[in-house]
């Protein structure tokens, strides 16, 4: 049985859910041909330090939006420098720990998420000695920031050719890119309990519509601005707030809930269940990271962004927006209350289900899983 690796970093979700969508996609097709493992790699490996701080770094990042968007366009101007300075700081110090993890474990095929793991593999594979193939999957659906250019990595995987034309700008062999819609779990679309047993168990008002609130791991400090101002759209709504690592929110939401007159709220902490809180709510307001977005818009969802925290984020929420069934609100509470309003509207519902049934979204989970396999037996250009 063939051995793959399926590494990702566990800085938001963006990583972790497309490695575990396409690897529960190859449990399921291949079940007797492969073993799987999903990896914090950095971590995983035994480089603890270091991934603790880059997880703090992302975390400030996530908390600085402007500042954060700043940076990634100097970072991509200085596209070799900071390649360099990001090895070094980050990626360096980990090279030794993923040399000894590879000849432990031999992997035939290693599926990476984040440019860390694919800098840190193609070295350690070096320095073994070994072939086995690399494939890195671009998390940014229509950009490429300057530290995923991995020249040593074997296939580049992309969500779509826009973000493939721009590998290739940045030096990645066109020949070695191969493009597939975004891989979403099955197990995420399919396997929710009934949206009423949901409902119930939440203490929804079934005579309300439901709004969730998902700001990935970090939470949201903004949150009681953007309720304020559901408040005043004067609609009775129930509100799902799922505060993810933030205690702290989750704390003060229990606190104030009595405070806002025409909101039922429900604060969550980390959600195993998002399907299900994505399938009962009406509307959904998140932050525009690849795999939340694309997780409401196969549950067919009008989307509600806040800010982007960076300028790949952005351009996840300018495609939503473009298709015309999500509204962009640049943080401001004010424009997040009228794109509530707009969405609540029977006639605004039914156009955007008909946008979605034109835009026939496909889950590319399955796609890039066969694409796997063929690499892992050897295909010269599967």
């Amino acid at each position: 049985m063939k051995k793959i690796v399926f590494a990702m970093i566990e800085a938001g979700g963006g990583h972790k859910a497309p490695a575990r969508a396409v690897l529960e996609a190859l449990q399921k097709a291949r079940p007797d041909d492969y073993a799987c493992d999903l990896m914090d790699f950095i971590k995983d490996v035994g480089a603890t330090k270091v991934d603790a701080a880059h997880k703090r770094s992302w975390n400030l990042f996530l908390k600085n939006p402007s500042f954060t968007h700043v940076i990634f366009q100097v970072q991509n101007s200085l596209a070799p420098v900071t390649r360099a300075v990001l090895y070094r700081t980050m990626v360096a110090p980990a090279v030794s720990d993923s040399l000894r993890f590879i000849r432990r474990y031999k992997p035939d095929l290693v599926f990476s998420t984040h440019y860390f793991a694919s800098m840190a593999l193609v070295e350690a594979r070096r320095r073994a000695g070994m072939s086995f193939p690399i494939v890195t999957y671009l998390t940014e659906m229509f950009t490429f920031h300057a530290p995923w250019l991995v020249r040593e990595s074997d296939w580049f995987v992309t969500a779509s050719n826009r973000a493939a034309r721009s590998a290739a700008k940045y030096g990645i062999r066109p020949e070695r890119i191969r493009t597939y819609p975004y891989p979403i779990s099955p197990a995420f679309l399919t396997s929710g309990r009934d949206r009423g047993i949901v409902a119930a168990e939440l203490g929804l008002d079934g005579n309300r519509p439901t709004i969730l609130f998902s700001f990935g791991n970090q939470g949201s400090q903004a949150i009681v601005q953007y309720l304020l101002a559901l408040d005043l759209i004067g609609v009775p709504l129930n509100v799902i707030v799922a505060t993810g690592h933030n205690a702290r929110l989750k704390t003060r939401l229990e606190l104030g809930k009595g405070l806002f007159q025409k909101l039922r709220i429900v604060p969550l902490g980390f959600a195993r269940n998002m399907n299900e809180l994505i399938a009962v709510s009406d509307i959904c307001l998140i932050k525009p990271g690849p795999a939340t977005m694309m997780e409401c818009m196969h549950f067919r969802k009008p989307i509600v962004f806040g800010l982007a925290a960076t300028p790949c984020e952005q351009a996840h929420a300018n495609y939503a927006v473009s298709r015309g069934v999500a509204k962009y609100t640049e943080g401001n509470a004010m424009l997040f209350g009228m794109a509530v309003k707009h969405f609540l509207k029977d006639e605004v519902k039914e156009t955007v289900a008909a946008r979605y049934e034109a835009l026939r979204l496909r889950n590319g989970a399955e796609d890039i899983a066969a694409f796997l396999d063929r690499v892992a037996r050897g295909e010269r250009s599967p």
